[in-house]
């Protein structure tokens, strides 16, 4: 039974809005090929396809789809992409419709019964963690064939009554620490990817996800919904050896954690700094971090490993909006955190959300004010997406206007032309002139220009990297 894993077709225009030009492609898609590599331990055929890095259209899908026989197509999905996953989905089903199809993923997993009944061209769709429940289905397919009524916990399905059967996740789909799958690697066009460049040093760099669960509270995140609160970690044996085969195998010359949190398990990593030292692994690495979760000796230790860059979520410069969105942390907290960062040679970067609900125009400028004083080298800035399942979905409902005719594409953190969230205290074009002049205020900053002048002209980084960073905010001002 031969079972195709693949990204749907779809444009860089919805992926990364204004700057789609800047982007890079796809990162490596972690999660997806996690189960990809689960699934093909067990004895399956299993291959994979990413339409867009091989630049397909649906005609050349179309023939690539008819010259080989797949039993099943499974896609994961993000709330921004689902309409064009749906498209993917009908195609197949035009073109061969005994194909069984199933949806996973975010908006699959909160959206559920939504996902199913906005069309007939999925036949399965699995909640959760999804190594577990998809090899249920594909066990349960070779046996029955293409029966749809399962009783797999973690899979929901639309009867052929038109009536919608969802089986919630068993506690056994939840992976054990050493069952935590590697990528097959091998399957992937790994020579095509340029991963994000905001987290790259030399090109090819590729990302790893070493943990699963997020134990923190934030209301504008869903990823524990997924694979829940409690946080388990590959062994840092095991994921030096993943970093061994991808620098030996594949070429790369950096590493990019996308854990949602890096550093929350102290004796975790600093088991994996000493072992990347000792190992003398040699690759630089970059990481998320929450400010709360490091200290001086942590961060020495970690720069010591090769960590050269952190992406730090700081939210806003105001207590009251990190109070709000249930941030957990300080600005005084912060302030320490990436000036001491900084302080030590870090290729430090920010992520900040403006005009969040409660906050006035000079709420949403002092967040501005706060990151030029600081002045990390790299910072992003957005407007609140208030995706489904979000306890920020339930706030901005009730403290601002959610628009009603939005789409799922309009839930976008790279394009605020349509947010779906208006301020009701700043106004739709204020928040957007808001936006705009704080890219345009933090990059004339003299202090960021000087920083990453300095990355230039001493080759720290490669050069590519901000090629791609000028064309990403031409984009954007465009």
């Amino acid at each position: 039974m031969k079972i195709l894993f693949q990204e749907p077709l779809v444009s860089r225009s919805i992926t990364y809005g204004k700057f789609s030009k800047g982007a890079g492609n796809n990162t490596f898609p972690y999660g997806i090929a996690s189960i990809a590599g689960y699934i093909a331990g067990k004895g399956y055929d299993v291959k994979y396809i990413e339409p867009n890095i091989e630049r397909m259209d649906f005609d050349a899908y179309g023939r690539y789809l008819m010259k080989n026989d797949f039993k099943v197509i499974a896609m994961s999905s993000t709330t921004l992409q689902i309409n064009q996953t749906i498209k993917t989905f009908e195609f197949i089903k035009k073109i061969k419709p005994e194909t069984i199809t199933v949806i996973g993923g975010v908006h699959a997993t909160i959206m559920a019964f939504e996902t199913l009944n906005a069309t007939d061209a999925i036949d399965y769709l699995v909640i959760g963690e999804g190594e577990v429940p998809f090899l249920r289905l594909m066990s349960h397919i070779e046996k029955n064939g293409a029966k749809d009524e399962v009783a797999i916990g973690g899979v929901a399905f639309k009867k052929k009554g038109g009536e919608t059967i969802i089986n919630p996740p068993s506690p056994e789909n939840t992976l054990q620490t050493a069952d935590l799958p590697t990528p097959p690697y091998h399957l992937f066009p790994m020579n095509k990817y340029i991963a994000q460049i905001t987290y790259t040093k030399r090109f090819p760099s590729y990302s790893i996800v070493a943990s699963r669960g997020c134990p923190f509270k934030c209301s504008f995140c869903n990823g524990s919904v997924v694979f829940g609160k409690k946080v388990r970690y590959k062994s840092p044996d095991r994921i030096i050896d993943e970093i061994f085969t991808l620098k030996n195998e594949y070429g790369a010359k950096g590493i990019i954690f996308l854990d949602s949190t890096f550093t929350v398990d102290k004796q975790w990593l600093t088991e994996f700094c000493r072992k990347y030292i000792e190992k003398k692994v040699g690759l630089p690495w970059a990481c998320n971090s929450r400010t709360d979760t490091v200290d001086e000796s942590l961060l020495r230790l970690m720069k010591s490993a090769g960590c050269w860059e952190i992406l730090f979520g700081v939210e806003s410069g105001n207590q009251k909006s990190l109070d709000i969105i249930n941030k957990g942390t300080t600005v005084r907290g912060n302030t320490n955190t990436l000036k001491l960062a900084m302080s030590l040679g870090f290729y430090t970067y920010a992520s900040y959300i403006l005009c969040l609900p409660d906050e006035t125009e000079a709420d949403a400028l002092n967040t501005v004010r706060y990151a030029r004083d600081i002045g990390t080298p790299i910072a992003m800035f957005y407007l609140p997406v208030p995706y489904p399942g979000t306890e920020l979905y339930g706030i901005c409902k009730e403290k601002g206007i959610l628009r009603e005719d939005a789409d799922w594409e309009d839930f976008n953190a790279w394009d605020f032309s349509n947010p779906v969230y208006i301020n009701p205290l700043i106004g739709k074009e204020r928040m957007q002139a808001i936006l705009k002049s704080a890219y345009n205020s933090y990059y004339l900053n003299p202090a960021v220009i000087l920083a990453n002048l300095k990355e230039i002209i001493l080759l720290r980084q490669d050069i590519k990297k901000f090629v791609y960073a000028l064309k990403g905010m031409a984009g954007l001002f465009k």
